[in-house]
């Protein structure tokens, strides 16, 4: 009954967090953080917030027992597949319990629970199904097995390991969930929840804006949409068009083709025919070509013959200039001897001769050296000698011209002084002269 009014309670809450989400979420940030008030301490806090907090308290314990229980009762059937650890956990007394509610479990009939007369009919008629069969001692099994604080840890482990989702698990899930909640809820200030409450309040503002912009962009989306709709349309139309196109072009081609097909079945004939006709003809040509071969053929068997015997006369001839030739060389290979020798001592005679000329070539060498010696300096001394008459003469001949060009500036001042003081006729003519000159 207990675990019956829990529950309820649970739904209860969690339809209404449900409807306050917002204020959940605002009152994360506070719970994350940890008390630091201790009201078991005097003088800490007001006698309200004491209570409260005893009562949170109380709530927060009857809670966890609760969801310990829950979680015992869905590792029973675990718990119970483990009889060596059942029995060296448990007193003999309790394991004597145990065993005892196990076997009413299991035989219905000495239950008490027998006296459902619907339990009866099933087990009358053979279904030994568990609809219909409550056995209230069961829970006295959970009080044994909650009064041993080694379960605990056991019950940890099966809970964690049970992978696949049952409907006792759910319930456990939201129970642990309410459980959270109501620790957070009773840790909420006013002032939390009124800041919560205005975040909220913030955040519907924002959610009806987002909202008016999500009906915005739905109509541009379907008014895109449309629009796609319409090109998708036109594209198809184009697409249907160009379809019946490429058909009309798909029969013409093959019309053409079965006309091309035609035309070279035609021409196919034709030049069979002109085949046939062209074989007799080569046929003609290859009797023609064959006796025109016989008759060559004769021709040249014929001069074979002849060449065949013109050859054997000439390598007949080629043999007797070989004899002949081996003969007449060795007549001149006696004659090569001799020449060979005279030429060997002649080489030895010119050797010989080398050898005095480069005797001779030591002495005379230095002599010649001294020669071009005394030659070069003779024309060095003619050079210079040529170099000093020519510049003499440079200088005598500039000297020349430096007397002429004075004599004459000399005979023209004295001009221009009788001019000054002559007639005017004569220093016209005077003038005339000077300019001529």
């Amino acid at each position: 009954m207990e675990v019956q009014s829990i529950s309820a309670g649970t739904l209860q809450s969690t339809q209404s967090t449900s409807s306050k989400s917002a204020s959940s979420r605002s009152s994360q940030a506070l719970d994350s953080q940890p008390r630091d008030e201790d009201f078991t301490k005097d003088n800490s806090a007001s006698p309200i917030d004491l209570e409260c907090y005893i009562q949170a308290e109380r709530i927060s314990k009857i809670l966890g027992e609760a969801i310990f229980k829950t979680k015992l009762a869905l590792c029973i059937p675990n718990l119970v597949q483990d009889f060596k650890n059942l029995s060296a956990i448990l007193s003999a007394q309790d394991m004597e319990e145990l065993i005892f509610i196990f076997e009413q479990y299991e035989n219905p009939q000495f239950s008490g629970t027998a006296i459902n007369a619907e339990a009866l009919e099933d087990i009358k008629s053979g279904v030994m199904s568990l609809k219909h069969r409550l056995n209230p001692e069961l829970s006295h099994l959970l009080a044994i097995l909650n009064s041993y604080p080694d379960f605990k840890p056991m019950v940890e482990d099966i809970v964690k390991e049970d992978k696949p989702v049952s409907h006792g698990l759910e319930y456990l899930m939201t129970l642990e969930r309410f459980r959270e909640l109501m620790q957070r809820q009773t840790r909420l200030t006013a002032v939390a929840e009124l800041a919560g409450k205005m975040r909220q309040r913030k955040i519907e503002a924002s959610n009806d804006g987002y909202i008016d912009k999500i009906h915005e962009y739905t109509k541009l989306l379907h008014e895109e949409n449309t629009n796609f709709e319409k090109s998708i349309k036109d594209k198809k139309d184009i697409i249907a068009k160009l379809e019946a196109e490429l058909s009309w072009l798909e029969s013409e081609a093959s019309i053409k083709l079965k006309k091309k097909i035609l035309d070279s079945d035609r021409q196919m004939v034709l030049a069979s025919r002109q085949h046939a006709v062209k074989h007799e003809l080569l046929k003609d040509e290859e009797t023609e070509v064959r006796t025109a071969y016989e008759t060559l053929l004769k021709t040249h068997l014929a001069d074979e013959k002849n060449q065949r015997q013109r050859r054997f006369k000439v390598e007949t001839q080629l043999v007797s200039w070989l004899q002949k030739y081996d003969a007449e060389m060795g007549d001149k290979q006696a004659e090569l001897d001799e020449f060979t020798d005279k030429l060997e001592e002649e080489e030895r005679r010119c050797r010989e001769l080398e050898e005095q000329l480069a005797e001779q070539d030591k002495a005379y060498l230095p002599l010649m050296e001294e020669r071009e010696a005394e030659y070069e300096q003779e024309m060095m001394q003619k050079m210079h000698k040529f170099m000093l008459e020519h510049a003499a003469r440079v200088v005598q001949t500039a000297w020349r011209e430096v007397l002429a060009n004075r004599a004459e500036k000399k005979k023209l001042r004295k001009l221009q002084k009788k001019i000054a003081e002559g007639d005017t006729k004569k220093t016209k003519k005077l003038k005339e002269k000077l300019k001529k000159k």
